[in-house]
């Protein structure tokens, strides 16, 4: 590479890091990282693997990394997560926490690992076409840069137990997903863009958890049940803790059928799932979509009687408003004043 496009070069990836240090919330950061990376290598080439462990909140070691797992954060589908222990490239850099560099038969495979409090919480996996050289020692700075700026916004936007945003953080980001909704349909002149839904579930007979077992496995049911979140949707997706046991996710872009779908299979991970001590535990969730034209303390109320109607129907359900209204099972939500508080 010549002097002047190393300094290109150079240049681009300055660019990128100012990009990214103005980000003022998390999702927006991994938007421009994302964007940064697609710019610079082939979409096809490049991967974005969130982790996840089943086993523990924080550490990763040789006893439990087979059964981690990871999300293609470039993969806007609703998928099941995969186990990392399929991949051992994937496996040596997250133990090792070192930048991995292989022979690959088209070429190179580069791993990148992503730093979070204790150990790697993501990898970056391109596949360096055979004659390319990637700037491996610039794409590494910038990906410290975006660790220690989501280390930053993290204090003040999640929630220490869970990791999920935390409930002063909801109004900000969901009028942010209702301004963005209208700007949508103004640019497609009128035509219905993109939607989303809101979803609001709560943990079903929680108050015997910490009645029967004690506060400390109240504390680990609603970690692992965040986990099983961050497992079960996708990376655009908001996952919020309102408080005690009750929790939102904001779907982006999905239609009533689409959200219905995540939301069940959700619904059925988590009763499926064993919880250490406690056993099984399930979830009722209720939903809505969330209207261009509507306030946010209007569908905020909508996703509540939906919730309420699943709970007071026999629990562990899922409840879309719009359908209970339709059939006549609900009165439709006219009007909302002021702020909605659920707990």
């Amino acid at each position: 590479m010549t002097s002047s496009a190393s300094a290109r070069e150079f240049s681009r990836y300055l660019d990128a890091i100012v990009e990214l240090t103005r980000q003022q919330d998390s999702q927006e950061l991994l938007g421009a990282l994302l964007g940064t990376l697609s710019k610079s290598v082939q979409s096809q080439r490049v991967r974005m693997l969130a982790l996840s462990n089943p086993d523990h909140d924080t550490d990763f070691s040789e006893n439990n990394i087979q059964h981690a797992m990871f999300n293609d954060l470039f993969d806007a589908e609703f998928g099941e997560p995969r186990r990392l222990g399929d991949d051992p490239d994937l496996v040596a850099c997250v133990c090792s926490g070192k930048i991995l560099n292989r022979e690959a038969p088209a070429g190179r495979r580069v791993v990148f690992p992503i730093f979070g409090v204790r150990h790697v919480r993501a990898l970056l996996v391109i596949e360096e076409p055979a004659g390319e050289t990637l700037p491996q020692e610039l794409l590494a700075k910038l990906l410290q840069v975006y660790s220690n700026q989501t280390l930053m916004l993290s204090r003040s936007e999640l929630d220490p137990l869970t990791g999920l945003y935390n409930r002063q953080t909801f109004d900000d980001r969901i009028r942010r997903v209702v301004q963005r909704a209208a700007g949508q349909r103004r640019a497609a002149d009128g035509r219905p863009a993109a939607g989303s839904c809101f979803a609001l579930f709560d943990i079903d007979h929680f108050k015997k958890v910490n009645d029967e077992f004690g506060h400390l496995y109240g504390d680990e049911v609603l970690t692992l049940l965040a986990r099983l979140m961050t497992q079960s949707f996708r990376h655009e997706d908001l996952l919020f803790r309102y408080g005690g046991e009750e929790f939102a996710v904001v779907l982006a872009n999905a239609d009533l059928e689409i959200a219905t779908a995540a939301l069940e299979r959700f619904r059925r991970k988590v009763e499926a799932y064993a919880f250490p001590q406690i056993g099984h535990k399930t979830v009722s969730v209720g939903f809505t979509v969330m209207g261009a034209e509507q306030s946010v303390e209007k569908f905020v109320m909508c996703a509540d009687k939906a919730l309420y109607y699943a709970k007071n129907n026999g629990r562990n359900q899922t409840h879309c408003y719009e359908t209970l209204v339709a059939a006549g099972k609900l009165e439709p939500v006219t009007q909302a004043k002021g702020d909605v508080e659920l707990f």
